[in-house]
């Protein structure tokens, strides 16, 4: 979260005009048709019950003057990515996909497939007093750059309190043991200020990331260009921090400078932060671009692939402006607490896309240019490096593709059985000059096989997104899609015209290396390597018979 610098009152009007009513200030007042009710939204601690969820019947008009729509209706689900700014970590809970972001009293949305997002409300109407004292010139109820996590049977979500233009800010922490507003255990409990600064030393405490490391301590890292990045260990009883307040700097390591938006994962022996670089809030213009670092402990020090310091403003590119998408930041690495160990809790909720080491990060873009210029939250696939840098995927576009077997490393085609064509009459003379192909008679229907890659057009695969979290895969050549043939056993795989039936959508789930899971929505199995150069369908393992490159013939 970008705060005023010495460009003025000039530059301050450019941007608030920028932002059209964007979340790096007070939020403008919202019409009263396009505000939840306010029995919507969650107290401290007393839960929303279902009924206050109620949507209005439309989405409300825009503001005289403002130009574009306002948010979604409350409990309306919209396809496509929602407008927020500074999302927290996507998290997945009881078979949905949260996020929460900058605005008044903590908006957050769900979604069941990560496509269709619903705006659920906010976790509370006004921040708790104990909060708002430490930033007196905040309106009471704007709340910058959240972030989530759980841990043992709890989710701490940790906002900024801050006043566009102040570096008097604070990071304060709520919980709850679920997610769900129709949930009867839903209850947000404020848990107080973790950090703070006083708005004259050399820190400002916004855009709080929340990690749980491996060895199940609990660490949080915030600040913003006006100062350090700093990190503190937290409580994971409490969520809060273990150093006492009264000593500001007490148990506080320096761990990047010159930077914001931070966030901490962990990968293969390393910690790894993500920062953003250069400034955001200006539209079509935010210069936005996220930076990475790594260090063998969470305190550091973090260096980039050079082996300069984040301390002194460094970092490797991860992602900056491309295409449509301008101004990337707030990392966050997608978390799925359905799992446990790789495999589904006992509730029997469907595998999401993060199972068994399939990873994904979201990040908002400062403008989309496809979607009027607004701040878009994403999801995309996370790979890496073969040295160990992350390196930001992106999801599938819908095109015609080749799929190969990364054990066989043979392509999947549609192949028509023939009957070879019947010798020339006794007594004919050999052919002289090229020989020509006279294919044979078919004698059954086209089916799936793996071969050697010819360039043929059946062995080309035209794949689309259908919504949901869904593709359809068609045959180039003849037309017909992959799918589990109705009546027959869920681990066989045919070809059949397509219909949208739920056999013939599938998941792909890029993993970190690569390499795509091919999942069946009908079945749940996955496209799998099979006996003497066909293919089947099998419960996933992570290993080559099951995972596929899916590549531009």
């Amino acid at each position: 979260m970008r705060t005023m610098n010495v460009r003025g009152v000039a530059g301050l009007a450019v941007l608030l005009v920028a932002m059209q009513g964007c979340s790096r200030r007070p939020t403008p007042p919202v019409p009263a048709a396009a505000q939840a009710p306010p029995a919507a939204a969650a107290a401290q601690t007393t839960p929303a019950p279902a009924a206050s969820q109620t949507p209005p019947a439309a989405a409300a008009a825009p503001v005289a003057g403002q130009g574009r729509p306002q948010m979604a209706a409350i409990g309306v689900p919209v396809a496509g990515m929602p407008f927020v700014h500074d999302p927290s970590t996507v998290v997945r809970f009881h078979g949905k996909y949260y996020v929460y972001a900058t605005g008044r009293g903590i908006p957050f949305y769900s979604s069941p497939d990560g496509e269709t997002w619903t705006r659920e409300g906010q976790v509370f109407d006004k921040i708790p007093d104990d909060v708002h004292v430490e930033v007196p010139k905040n309106d009471g109820t704007g709340v910058w750059a959240p972030d989530i996590v759980r841990v043992g049977d709890q989710f701490y979500l940790y906002y900024a309190v801050s006043f566009w233009g102040s570096f008097q800010s604070a990071v304060a922490v709520m919980s709850n043991p679920v997610l769900d507003p129709r949930d009867p255990a839903y209850k947000w409990t404020a848990r107080g200020v973790v950090a703070s600064s006083d708005g004259v030393e050399d820190l400002n405490a916004i855009d709080p990331g929340v990690i749980h490391a491996p060895d199940g301590t609990l660490w949080l890292c915030y600040g913003s260009y006006h100062g350090t990045i700093d990190l503190v260990q937290l409580d994971p009883k409490t969520g809060q921090r273990i150093s006492p307040k009264a000593d500001a700097k007490a148990g506080v390591t320096i761990i990047a400078n010159r930077s914001e938006g931070t966030d901490l994962i962990f990968h293969d022996g390393y910690f790894y932060l993500f920062v953003n670089h250069d400034s955001c809030c200006k539209g079509k213009n935010s210069e936005y671009n996220i930076r990475v670092g790594r260090a063998r402990a969470i305190t550091g020090p973090y260096v980039d692939k050079h082996g300069e310091l984040l301390t002194k403003g460094a970092g490797s590119l991860f992602l900056a402006a491309h295409d449509h998408r301008i101004g990337p930041g707030h990392f966050g690495l997608v978390r799925d607490y359905d799992a446990s160990g790789g495999k589904y809790n006992s509730e029997k909720v469907e595998a999401g896309s993060e199972a068994d080491g399939a990873e994904r990060f979201s990040v908002h873009y400062e403008a989309d240019m496809t979607r009027g210029g607004r701040s878009v939250l994403d999801i995309r696939p996370l790979l890496w490096s073969v040295d160990g840098w992350p390196v930001a995927g992106d999801n599938l576009a819908e095109g015609t593709y080749q799929i190969v077997s990364r054990q066989s490393e043979t392509t999947l085609e549609s192949h028509v059985p023939t009957a070879p064509p019947p010798p020339p009459p006794e007594g004919t003379p050999p052919p002289r000059g090229p020989v020509e192909d006279v294919p044979g008679a078919p004698i059954g229907p086209a089916a799936l096989r793996l071969s050697r890659y010819l360039t043929l057009d059946d062995q080309k695969w035209t794949i689309a997104p259908v919504g949901g979290g869904f593709y359809k895969i068609v045959n180039a050549g003849t037309g017909d899609a992959v799918g589990t043939p109705a009546g027959t056993d869920n681990a066989a795989i045919g070809l059949a015209p397509y219909a949208g039936a739920d056999g013939q959508l599938w998941h792909l789930d890029q993993f970190p290396d690569g390499g795509y899971r091919i999942r069946n929505k009908a079945s749940g199995l996955c496209l799998t390597v099979g006996g003497a150069g066909g293919v089947a369908a099998s419960e996933f393992v992570k290993d080559d018979v099951h995972l596929w490159t899916i590549a531009t013939p």
